[in-house]
């Protein structure tokens, strides 16, 4: 296949340029212009513009176990009309939960059939896992998954919270494994008896954001950060929504952190007006959290982005109540087109700092860059093809995925998504997804390391 008269953003590349892409089998094999065609199939992509097939390093899929809120074909389906090409599925939301290895494979060879782009699995520490396996569960998966998951503050009971000791000890193991410690990080002292006091007074927005202030976040960043940090082992924040705690993760040595959409583009103020929409945990924060974490995210001091891809059903959002309303967001299909529109089009986010957030920072930390993130000979022929002339207004009910509530409905973007292509095949195409499941294929970090 040759890829014609796009505008493609190469790796190291100061700007877009006019080159062809060749892809043979799942591989680019060259780039330049006028590329000899022997008789292959061509694209050509006039007016658009490439980039390195976008990576979302944090999804739940809930499959299997709760596919009523989402199952892989639709996750990954919804993944791909946004422009994503890989995923990296969270270990607690499933049933049984990844936390060891027959656990993984079962899942596996229950998902793989249905994934219409290239997926991973964290493996998860939970409370239960750490009784019943610790650390031979952890050494068991290792070469299997790129990082674990944990939570400082849970509200399943399926998987519960580690403590501060728990933590020195999965993190001596991380160490040893090269593999980062991932933290839900909310502190549960805080959390759970603020949510006792307050959750009977008022039953409103603000009411339970009080309950996970930015005071929350920072404790449990400070507190497991300290933890890595003196032990020089690998810790990684999900979805950090306030600016203290990416001061804290830049300041460190062994710690990266990521935030999400949501927190980039929305607030308490929103919070009151949309409710249960826009319900996630850690919640939303106040105008100016927003505005900072833009800032520590174009000068690196939050390594990249990830959707926190959690749907609720119809039924589980809407329950009556702020309390019981269910925390999550289908983020998967929109978070490529919003950082396309609000960072690299509004100039927040350099070229080179689009690519990093959106691909190669990720495929670097969790071990597949030797692979995915970078549009070079011999890397995997993960393709995002958008028109930067078109827009992109947010229907969640025009979604490939079962999650249809959004707080991003009626958002107009700058670009649209015409094409994804997964390893040479194209998967997206002008509002269509092309394949049925099967295209996307399991993803071990490289060699085991």
């Amino acid at each position: 296949m040759i890829i014609r008269n796009g505008a493609v953003a190469i790796s190291g590349a100061p700007r877009l340029i006019r080159t062809d892409i060749q892809v043979k089998g799942e591989k680019i094999t060259a780039l330049g212009r006028d590329l000899p065609s022997d008789g292959e199939r061509e694209i050509d992509a006039s007016g658009l513009e490439i980039f390195p097939g976008g990576i979302d390093p944090h999804v739940h899929f809930f499959d299997p176990g709760f596919p009523d809120k989402e199952d892989f074909f639709h996750g990954t389906a919804a993944a791909a009309s946004g422009g994503i090409t890989t995923v990296i599925d969270m270990p607690g939301t499933s049933d049984p939960p990844v936390i060891n290895k027959r656990n993984l494979e079962h899942k596996r060879s229950i998902v793989e059939p249905k994934a219409v782009v290239d997926f991973a699995f964290f493996g998860g520490v939970s409370a239960q896992a750490y009784r019943e396996g610790f650390p031979h569960w952890m050494r068991e998966l290792a070469p299997l998954v790129p990082a674990f998951k944990t939570y400082a503050t849970s509200g399943s009971t399926a998987f519960e919270r580690l403590n501060h000791y728990q933590y020195s000890r999965v993190l001596e193991v991380a160490r040893e494994l090269h593999r980062p410690i991932l933290v839900h990080a909310e502190d549960a002292d805080f959390v759970l008896p603020a949510t006792e006091d307050l959750r009977e007074k008022e039953n409103t927005p603000a009411a339970f954001a009080a309950t996970r202030p930015e005071l929350a976040e920072t404790l449990a960043v400070f507190a497991v950060s300290e933890i890595a940090e003196t032990l020089q082992a690998p810790l990684h924040i999900v979805h950090i929504g306030t600016a203290r705690a990416a001061e804290i993760v830049a300041g460190r040595t062994t710690t990266t952190g990521e935030t999400c959409p949501q927190y980039l583009a929305f607030d308490i103020d929103d919070f009151e007006r949309i409710g249960s929409p826009l319900k996630i945990t850690p919640p939303v924060k106040g105008p100016e959290e927003k505005h900072l974490l833009w800032n520590y995210l174009a000068d690196g001091g939050i390594d990249f982005v990830a959707s926190d891809h959690a749907p609720g059903t119809r039924a589980e959002k809407n329950t009556g109540s702020i309390w019981t309303d269910y925390a999550g967001i289908p983020g998967g299909p929109t978070i490529y087109p919003y950082l396309y529109s609000a960072g690299l089009r509004s100039g927040r986010l350099t070229l080179a700092r689009f690519l990093e957030v959106t691909s190669a920072a990720a495929a670097r930390r969790y071990g597949l860059d030797d692979r995915k993130g970078r549009i070079e000979v011999g890397m995997d022929a993960d393709l995002t093809f958008v028109d930067p002339t078109a827009a992109t207004v947010v229907h969640g009910a025009d979604s490939p995925s079962k999650g249809k509530i959004t707080p991003f409905e009626g958002m107009r973007l700058h670009g649209r998504v015409q094409i994804t292509i997964v390893r040479g095949s194209v998967v997206y195409r002008e509002g269509k997804v092309l394949s049925a499941g099967g295209t996307g294929r399991f993803l071990a970090p490289r060699n085991g390391e």
